[in-house]
């Protein structure tokens, strides 16, 4: 969800600029859905209490911590059990600000129609 999410935002990011009426609309509807899908991952928390991660869009302390000190986190030991004996874990970095975002600037490798057809213009 959270991946799609930011996917979507990235869309949206660099879809903005194309005014045709049916990129528009493809817009709109992607504002909708984004909408929708933040709506839906806040409600996955605690109205009184929120996540133990993030403060809007800022990592708590608690997350900071855990990613420094921690080597895997997971909601449960048994989630383990999905992995191979020889699986190794491989940590990921964790971009600075100035560093290539979450979303790239480049191009998308899968197909996306609407995008193809818009940057050939």
């Amino acid at each position: 969800t959270m991946t799609w999410l930011q996917t979507l935002t990235g869309l949206l990011e660099q879809m903005q600029v194309h005014r045709d009426a049916e990129s528009q609309l493809v817009l709109q509807e992607w504002k909708k859905e984004r909408k929708e899908m933040r709506e839906m991952t806040k409600s996955f928390f605690n109205a009184q209490f929120g996540s133990l991660f993030r403060t809007d869009q800022n990592p708590t302390y608690f997350l900071r911590r855990l990613s420094r000190f921690a080597d895997i986190y997971m909601a449960s030991l048994s989630c383990l059990l999905n992995y191979d004996v020889s699986h190794t874990f491989y940590p990921r970095r964790t971009p600075l600000q100035h560093e290539l975002p979450a979303w790239s600037e480049r191009p998308p490798t899968f197909g996306t129609p609407l995008l193809q057809e818009a940057q050939a213009k």
